[in-house]
């Protein structure tokens, strides 16, 4: 076939105003009509183009026709996309429309989401620039790429389903990013950076998801997303901390609450519908850790059980903070289901404290380092317990008739004993409602004055000089305040303990040395807890620490029995000291502490892959 005829033009103009009907453009008909002999030329100079170097390309009028779909979609899709961004660089091959700024323009974003749904677009090097958040849903959308593209302003893309790859790869986002909708191929977010909040929930991805590389720098909602085929996290940044988690949470809360009570106003002002109900800070949470339960399972299934354990120890610091509302949900009880309610919320109080435990002695089994550490500590407090029994027991006091027993001890000295208690208690009190309430401490007048210490010392010093100070001494002095704090939470619990005897322990009829029985050991078990549990990282965790360690290995060199009684029964090396009654409580205490540790210390191992499972 060489050229076309009149007649064939006829028939082939014909085909392709069908074609450009199905299109379904939005040109006036004056520029259709210039659209239809521009293609129907395209078409001609083609046929005696390969004629020209004896290759043809059409042997009869129906390839031809045939050729007309595409040729309609190529040039009606370059026609529509230059009208929409403005842009003349536009390229087609291998079925999709590519577009290149090089960085050099931008891209109204809201002129884009038309052609999403009618062509497959490939963007690299644009940036993106929408003045107005406004989510537009979509059917579907064809394949859509973005390589090395910059998005400056939000992004909501909500669509139903996408047909063929979507691809961000080498991507930035300056500001919120929302994707919604069904994923029936392979997605791509590899190397891509998000600087703000990023939302996938209810997305689901039906074959790869891959986030390669991907930089989220704050925590992304993936709830309720569904992996249907492999996921790649490899080398993205999903590894979060609990204050990290938890000020992330309670942003949404608070983000979620202004636009509520926002649109709730307008709504009574416009009698419109209800667009935001209630939503408590617990089901934020509760979101929260069904994103991290979605990545968890879907490593699980890859076979990837290391990278599934961190983000199940993301999930359980979920579960903590949502736990954590449940002192807002107590109740004045007026019903029976009230006390049942009261009750639930109680069970969640003692599962928050769990997981809070935990948390800190081993990092839900993912930090050997910690639970080990841990494990030094608890050695190096129960050998200090153990001398100052054993001292106060040592025969060498008999000639001197001193105390001859830690209760005889303490019965010598129960009136200063007593007031040191009243002191703990106080001291102990007033943490708790500070803790409640963070303006009760601000009443007291000496708390009233910093202000005015500040001033002066501005005043003093130069003002470089006393900023650097003050930096340096604030950290210091925090870090020993949070110490303090815990200790003060430690002796709190036994003092309680104390009075709590003094007050039933006549009715109970038991021994007058029991209150110190009981002192003591909930003393041992309390600050081995509140040391596990404390702020303080440089006394509280670096120093103790050191000490503890240094503890161990006097006693590891010196007298290992020391370490546990039943190493002494073993190694035929038994102490005496350590069969005193006055220690037995304390050494089935101390026994439970290592059992838990020990046992921590093994599954942590195990899922390091440091012990084979």
């Amino acid at each position: 076939m060489k050229e076309l005829t009149e007649e064939q033009k006829q028939i082939v103009e014909k085909e392709i105003r069908k074609e450009i009907k199905k299109t379904k453009t939005f040109f006036m008909q004056d520029e259709i009509d210039k659209s239809v002999f521009q293609i129907l030329e395209l078409i001609n100079n083609e046929v005696k183009n390969k004629t020209e170097i004896k290759v043809e390309k059409f042997n009869n009028l129906e390839e031809v026709i045939e050729s007309i779909p595409s040729e309609v979609f190529k040039y009606m899709g370059i026609k529509e996309i230059k009208q929409f961004l403005s842009i003349d660089n536009i390229q087609y091959f291998q079925d999709s429309f590519y577009i290149n700024l090089f960085g050099k323009e931008k891209i109204i974003v809201h002129g884009v989401l038309y052609l999403f749904e009618k062509y497959p677009l490939i963007f690299n090097n644009c940036i993106f620039d929408n003045e107005k958040d406004i989510p537009i849903t979509l059917k579907q959308i064809q394949k859509l790429s973005f390589l090395n593209c910059i998005f400056r302003q939000k992004i909501n893309l909500n669509f139903q389903e996408c047909l063929d790859v979507f691809q961000m790869d080498n991507c930035v986002f300056e500001k919120q990013c929302k994707i919604q909708g069904t994923f029936k191929d392979k997605v791509y977010f590899d190397n891509s950076h998000f600087y703000n909040y990023v939302d996938f929930s209810k997305c689901e991805f039906e074959k790869t998801a891959s986030f390669y590389e991907v930089k989220f720098e704050k925590i992304p909602n993936f709830s309720q997303v569904i992996f249907k085929g492999n996921l790649n996290v490899v080398n993205t940044n999903l590894n979060f901390d609990f204050k990290n988690l938890e000020k992330k949470i309670n942003q949404e809360y608070d983000f979620y609450e202004k636009a509520r009570v926002e649109y709730e106003k307008a709504r009574v002002e416009k009698e419109t519908g209800i667009l935001y109900p209630e939503k408590s800070l617990d089901k934020f949470a509760n979101d929260f850790r069904d994103s991290f339960r979605i990545f968890k399972n879907a490593l699980i299934k890859d076979n990837n059980l290391l990278d599934a354990s961190n983000f199940h120890k993301c999930e359980l610091y979920c579960k903590e903070i949502e736990l954590k509302q449940s002192w807002n949900k107590l109740k004045n009880v007026t019903t029976d289901e009230d006390i049942k309610q009261n009750n639930r919320n109680h069970s969640q109080l003692v599962d928050f404290l769990l997981l809070g435990f935990y948390r800190k002695l081993c990092d839900h089994h993912t930090d050997l380092l910690r639970v080990f550490n841990n494990l030094i500590l608890l050695i190096a407090l129960y050998a200090l317990f153990v001398f100052g029994f054993t001292w106060l027991h040592d025969d060498k006091l008999k000639d001197t008739k001193a105390i001859l027993t830690l209760f005889g001890f303490f019965d010598k000295f129960k009136f200063y004993f007593n007031i040191g208690v009243a002191v703990c208690m106080s001291f102990g009190l007033i943490l708790l409602l500070y803790k409640i309430d963070k303006n009760f401490i601000k009443s007291f007048k000496i708390f009233q004055c910093l202000p005015y210490i500040k001033k002066w010392l501005l005043k003093v010093f130069k003002k470089e000089i006393f900023i650097k100070l003050f930096s340096r001494l604030k950290i210091i002095i925090l870090d020993l305040c949070h110490l303090m704090e815990s200790l003060v939470i430690a002796l709190l619990i036994p003092c309680v303990f104390y009075i709590l005897f003094a007050i039933f322990g006549l009715f109970l009829n038991l021994d007058k040395d029991f209150k110190y029985l009981l002192f003591v050991n909930s003393l041992f078990v309390s600050t081995y807890i509140c040391l596990v549990y404390t702020k303080s990282l440089f006394l509280g965790r670096y120093v103790v620490l050191i000490l503890s360690y240094v503890v161990f290995f006097i006693m590891l060199i010196s007298q290992p029995s020391i370490i546990h009684p039943l190493i002494g029964k073993i190694m035929g090396d038994f102490d005496k000291n350590l069969s005193y009654p006055s220690l037995l409580i304390l050494n089935i205490l101390y026994t439970i502490l290592m059992a838990l540790v020990l046992f921590s210390l093994q599954k942590t191992a195990r899922k390091n892959s440091i012990v084979p499972s």
